[in-house]
């Protein structure tokens, strides 16, 4: 710590050095109105953000513009505890804050512990949460549990993108083109029109991005992979590069505003990104040498085969794979699909004043979409261990309506809300399927049927081989949620003030027709594996090699999908009681409590008993903090303690014996957090965060773990005694997922010369990440992700800098920007799961590396 807290004084002195020595006297004497005035929205009214009692951060637009903010992942070196990744591309990201995120949650059915909102409107499916991120007037992030006022509840905090809408004050626009590296082309704009002033207006925005891969797939397309002898070519190269992006997005919106007493906006928005998935660069399980996988390790499930079938014995397989002499922006992977994300929906939003002191208000939105993901490797290697496709579309309906009350002393707000949101999945599962190849080569027809040797006793001898596991996965998931609730504030004194609230909430999830379904190489459907029949169901009997039965075909009609249902309730709400002994300074303390709904495992695709439903997680917090603003309105210092204490927190597990079930976890999160923001002079901002965590989960004796029997069990754990391939583990001491001990944000903004009627203006910032661990398992046998970027072949990944800039001239009517992100070429890995049980590596997705271009904008 005490490392990281110098090297962040030697790296803000080296960076705002030069800009405090150009400052001249005069100038450092001439403050202007100092730090600037920003307004939110997180209790649902607009109030200063230094007089709001809740831990809550803000990006203004003429912010967003000055750091260059293009994606979510931007937003990393804005605030303290947030971290951003987006290991399946920018268009889903993961946000995760305080330590509380989606973590591994792989399926489309999974809602994150935290909120995302466009305009109010609850961003039900994940896979579309980055594609209305343009013409932004604010980004607000709300940190701690929201349990009371926000349209879902959360545990781990609320983020709301605010679009601009029309100020009915005339024609009005701007236009930005730009260019980069990696080919990277980019446009976005606006143009607002007022037919009527004060009363009508219309805005119309879009953005369009264009960008090449830069990581370099040498596979080439039609390469056999297995290169057995006597192969059939079933498993060939794709020969696609993984990443780059094009995307495109338009909204429209249309404000009408006849009175002073009403205000309706309507908004509508088509979006969609078409491009290359995330690659994984692999890490292999050995400490001492992570850039090779031994496939007869035994830790691998499929060790025997490649002892038999290896260069150690027959030669027909190879025993290791290789990444040494591989760059770091190159792979050599069979398999890279495309990813297609599609999105587009409407929102009516009204706000009335029904009386004095009274206001309505009223949002309503829809959406709608489509995330596409064809077979795309997940092994890491040239070998067909790993690749899986993912199809999901969805439709999702809010409604919030809610009464404002405000006269003197006492403000109460009152409310109902209603979703619902439908998903339909369709999953492409292809796991060790280099074995048709294999199969082919020593003479077994395509229906020859056994899934990774499940089913045939002599599956490893030379004339007997197990097939891969190839099989479709769908089902439905349908939920809904309402809820009623209240808060209200009173001014206890002129300086005194406490605020409560309460929320009801009934959730209702439904999965239906969930149906995994088995083939052999000859594309016949062979078996059941999750059905309502509760047990594999075999559609056509399973064969040795000499014919002879083995097991026979099920008697009975097809039983279809499992159906099932999961209901919750719960009361949630907070207490906060806030204190200004002067103009400036405030202090408060709070307790609220979150809820997060119980949900079905939608990655259930080995057995029917992996259907069931997680229950609801919760969540108990305690915050104490201070907001202050002193040296005439130039210093603002805001810092705050929590302590969360959770029960059931849902949490995917990536295991080859206990494959994508969801656990619950109980555990505990203290940490601390400071924002500072300091007007130095007229010209420069200087502004630093700190972020502080320590999360554990509660523990359980190794030893009397080890001896349990949770065979059979869904999920298969006992408290935080979890189920493993490596025997029965206790989890309890280890950290949440994506929870960096300490994270460090540093940046300036510098009016640093004037030239006729422009000035030239720098920006510059630098980010530091703390040692995180990627799941649950943290160091444990099968969780072992060497960190390829340092050659410290140490598990999880952090402690590293990443240094960004921009520099503009600005004038009126246009500004031309130069902007470099990760300055320093730093190779780390935001993102990624241990994968080694399945296939001998772990999946581990690389960030962007250095990345450069200019900017021109026009405002008409």
């Amino acid at each position: 710590m005490k490392r990281v807290v110098s090297t962040s004084v030697l790296a803000i002195a080296a960076c705002l050095g030069a800009p405090l020595l150009a400052q001249q006297p005069d100038e450092q004497q001439a403050q202007s109105g100092g730090l600037e005035e920003i307004v939110v929205t997180a209790t649902k009214r607009s109030e200063n953000l230094q007089d709001v009692p809740v831990a809550v951060s803000a990006i203004s637009a003429s912010a967003l513009t000055a750091k260059g903010v293009f994606d979510t992942s931007d937003l990393n070196a804005s605030m303290p505890n947030l971290q951003v990744s987006s290991a399946y591309g920018s268009q889903q990201p993961n946000f995760t804050l305080r330590g509380v995120g989606v973590g591994t949650e792989l399926s489309a059915s999974a809602a994150s512990p935290v909120g995302v909102y466009v305009d109010e409107v609850y961003q039900t499916f994940r896979a579309s949460q980055g594609q209305q991120l343009y013409d932004l007037e604010q980004v607000e992030v709300v940190r701690g549990p929201q349990g009371t006022l926000y349209g879902r509840n959360t545990t781990g905090g609320a983020i709301n993108f605010i679009t601009r809408k029309p100020e009915m004050k005339g024609a009005n626009g701007y236009l930005t083109l730009g260019y980069g590296n990696y080919d990277r082309k980019s446009a976005e704009g606006a143009i607002e029109l007022t037919p009527v002033e004060g009363q009508l207006g219309i805005r119309i925005a879009g953005t369009y991005v264009k960008s090449d891969p830069y990581i370099h797939n040498l596979m080439l397309a039609g390469l056999n992979t297995t290169a057995a002898g006597g192969a059939s070519g079933l498993n060939y190269a794709t020969g696609r590069d993984p990443n780059g992006d094009e995307s495109y997005g338009i909204r429209g919106t249309l404000r009408f505003a006849p009175s002073d007493t009403l205000d309706v906006t309507l908004k509508g928005y088509a979006a969609k990104s078409t491009g290359g998935v995330a690659a994984s660069l692999g890490a292999g399980p050995s400490r001492a040498n992570p850039g090779v996988i031994n496939y007869e390790n035994p830790a691998f499930p499929l060790a025997p085969l490649f002892q038999l079938l290896g260069d150690n014995g027959t030669g027909l397989l190879p025993s290791t794979y290789s990444r040494v002499g591989l760059s770091d922006k190159q792979i050599e992977q069979d398999t890279i699909g495309r990813a297609v994300t599609r999105a587009e929906g409407v929102v009516l939003t009204v706000k009335t004043e029904l009386a004095d002191k009274l206001n309505l208000t009223s949002i309503t939105g829809y959406d709608s979409g489509l995330y596409l993901q064809t077979a795309t490797d997940c092994d890491s290697s040239p070998l067909r261990l790993c690749s899986n496709g993912y199809r999901s579309s969805f439709e999702a309906f809010n409604q919030d309506l809610r009464l404002d009350y405000s006269s003197g002393p006492f403000k109460m707000i009152v409310g109902a809300y209603y979703g619902w949101d439908r998903v339909t999945s369709d999953n492409d599962i292809d796991i060790f399927n280099f074995l048709s190849d294999v199969r082919a080569a020593v003479g077994l027809p395509a229906t020859w049927f056994n899934p990774a040797g499940g089913f045939n006793s002599t599956a490893l001898s030379a004339g007997s081989v197990p097939t891969g596991v190839r099989g479709k996965q769908h089902f439905k998931q349908n939920r809904e949620s309402w809820a009623v609730y209240s808060e209200g504030s009173y001014e206890i004194t002129p300086t005194v003030k406490l605020t409560a609230g309460l929320r009801y909430t009934t959730d209702t999830t439904d999965y239906k027709d969930g149906l995994t379904t088995y083939y052999d190489d000859a594309g016949n459907p062979r078996m059941l594996a999750v059905s309502a029949y509760g047990a594999p169901f075999f559609l056509a009997p399973v064969y040795d090699e000499s014919g002879n039965v083995v097991i026979p075909a099920t008697g009975g009609p097809n039983p279809g999908g499992i159906n099932k249902s999961g209901k919750t309730s719960r009361i949630s709400g907070r207490a906060i009681l806030d204190w200004k002994p002067i103009d400036g300074v405030m202090f408060y303390g709070s307790y609220s409590r979150g809820y997060r709904a119980g949900t079905f495992n939608g990655l259930a695709y080995i057995s029917s008993p992996q259907v069931y439903f997680v229950k609801p997680e919760e969540v108990n917090a305690f915050e104490v903090g201070f907001k202050t603003r002193f040296l005439d309105n130039r210093l603002q210092i805001n810092g705050s303690f929590f302590y969360y204490d959770y029960k059931n927190q849902q949490s995917q597990v990536v295991d080859p014996s206990v494959t994508a079930n969801i656990i619950t976890l109980d555990g505990t999160m203290k940490g601390l957090e400071l924002d500072v923001e300091f007007a130095a002079t007229n010209r420069l901002t200087l502004s630093a965060s700190l972020g502080i965590l320590d999360s554990k989960y509660k523990g359980y004796d190794q030893a009397k773990c080890v001896g349990l029997n949770l065979s059979g069990l869904f999920p298969a754990q006992d408290g935080s005694c979890v189920q493993s391939g490596a025997g029965n583990v206790s989890v309890g001491g280890n950290p949440f997922p994506y929870a960096p001990k300490t994270s460090v944000n540093l940046a300036f903004d510098w009016d640093a010369i004037d030239i006729g009627e422009g000035k030239i203006k720098v920006h510059g910032d630098t980010a530091y990440t703390g040692r995180f661990y990627y799941d649950t398992f943290k160091d444990y046998s099968r969780g072992v992700l060497p960190n390829l970027a340092s050659g410290r072949y140490t598990q999880g990944e952090g402690d590293y800098w990443v240094f960004n800039s921009r520099i503009s001239f600005v004038t009126d009517r246009y500004t031309l920007s130069v902007w470099g992100k990760n300055l320093s070429d730093k190779l780390y890995f935001p993102a990624g799961y241990p994968n080694e049980g399945i296939t001998g590596a772990g999946y581990i997705v690389r960030a962007l590396p250095r990345t450069y271009g200019i900017e021109v904008t026009l405002r008409f």
